[in-house]
This record gives structure tokens, sequence and C-alpha cells, in this order.
């Protein structure tokens, strides 16, 4: 007669699903802030922001170097963001193009100006945008990609915010590549960079459609968090007692991130 223990074990067995045991490896480290990026022709890269030399380095999906570019920056003035790394979106030669912006801050009358350049990866200017600080680049079914930009001017008070809409020859590679702002979630971060504090804003007239604001340094590590309880049309965020540096300043709804920036501590 067969053990009935043993067929119990059995059939217990058969019942429990299979997994393949495995670890979370990590593969390399980046002493600059960076991400993935889908190129048209190339594939897969890993990008990073060096503001110390102002460059954009990229590299192959298994970490080795695959090209540096050079960005220029006038004296006294600092890189900011480096966004869409792409080939035939601004150009359409096959040339690997990209977005970056710098920034310079008067510190007399204590306001920060913007530009933003389209170059491709030999340093050819395809496009300048004074002014610019943010921007982001959609597919409309009828025209095409285009470039939507969002200048502004911090020398008066309030500020002004001027938006431009440019049409692309290229096409845009939906993977990977910075979320579309929208009405209920693009917010203004001013000033950035910043000393004392920052100020979280709609650009679009509402509240703010978030409950929680967590600041983390570039490492991702949570260094301040804020809970919000009731509904208003701006937020200031004390930088005090942060060292010098970049910081993400993301934003949540129910402990779902609706929106991700880039700040800098000044």
């Amino acid at each position: 007669m067969k053990n009935p223990r043993l067929l119990f074990l059995l059939f217990a067995l058969m019942q429990t699903p299979v997994f393949v045991f495995s670890q979370i490896q990590l593969e390399h480290t980046y002493s600059h802030s960076g991400t993935f990026t889908k190129l048209s022709n190339s594939g897969f890269k890993f990008f990073v922001m060096d503001v110390g030399q102002n460059q954009c380095r990229i590299y192959n999906t298994d970490h080795t170097l695959w090209k540096t570019i050079n960005l220029s920056v006038p004296g006294n003035q600092y890189l900011y963001d480096i966004q869409y790394i792409s080939e035939n979106l601004f150009t359409l030669d096959n040339s690997l193009c990209l977005v970056y912006t710098y920034y310079a801050y008067d510190e007399t009358n204590l306001y920060y100006t913007y530009t933003t350049r389209v170059i491709k990866e030999n340093g050819t200017l395809l496009l300048e945008i004074p002014g610019c600080q943010y921007y982001y680049v959609t597919d409309i079914e009828q025209t095409g990609s285009e470039f939507v930009t969002y200048s502004y001017d911090y020398s008066i008070f309030p500020y002004t915010i001027e938006t431009a809409v440019y049409r692309l020859p290229g096409e845009l590679v939906t993977s990977i590549q910075p979320d579309q702002p929208t009405n209920a979630q693009f917010m203004s971060m001013a000033p950035n960079p910043a000393t004392d504090f920052i100020t979280i804003s709609l650009d679009q007239t509402g509240k703010l459609p978030f409950d929680k604001v967590i600041l983390s340094d570039i490492q991702g590590n949570a260094v301040r968090t804020i809970w919000i309880k009731d509904k208003r049309e701006q937020l200031n965020i004390p930088l005090n007692g942060l060292s010098r540096g970049v910081y993400i300043c993301s934003l949540f709804t129910d402990n779902v991130m609706v929106n991700s920036q880039k700040i800098v501590v000044q």
C-alpha cells in the first residue's frame, strides 16, 4: 500500500508554482545623473550628464563608452538638463541629436536666465531658444512630431511664460522618452536653481493635484517629505539645511508619482 503522507507531499508539490530563484544584481554605477534612451537606428543606450565637463556621454547597454558629445556652455553659466538623445527626430540624415539647457544666475537682481539648444553631435546648432527651461516632444496624428517649449522671464514679477510649438521633420521613438505633461500635471518649479526655497505652481488654472512631495538626492535617497492636507495653487518648499547639488522633486497622489523634475540647490 502506498504511503499516504508521500502521496500528499507529491500532490502539494504539483500544486505549487515553480519559481526561478534569482536576485537583483548591480550592473554598473555612474558618478553623474543618467538614464536610458532608445535610438531609432542604434537601439538602446544609456547617457549621463557631466555638469563639470559640459559633456553628454553615451554608453552601450554593456556600459562601454559609445560617444562623448561636448556641449557649448558660455562662461559663468551651468549645464542644467539633457533630453531627447535621438536619431531622425530633429533631422532626417541619421544624425545623432540632443536637446540641452544651461542657465545663468544674476546675483544682483536674484533671478535665473535659461537657454535651450538643439544640436547635432558635432555641435551644429539646429535651434536656440532664449528663456526656455522646459519642453517636450509629442506625436500628432495629423501633423507628426511637435516640439513644445516653455520660456520664462524671471527678471520681472510675476514672471511671464511663453509657449512655442515647432514642427519637427522626423518621428519620435516613443519608448523611454520623457512623459508629455498634461494640464493637470505640468507645473513650474521656480526659481531653479534655488537657494532658500522653491515654489511649485500650476501653469494652468487649477489646484495642485497631489498630496505629497518628496525631495531626493541624485542617488534616490529621500531628504525631505512634505504632506499637503489642503487645496492650494502654490506650495513653497524650504531648502534650508540641504547641501549644494542636484535633487529630484517628485509629486505624488495616493502614493502614485504624477510628476518629477530635477532642481539645483545653490
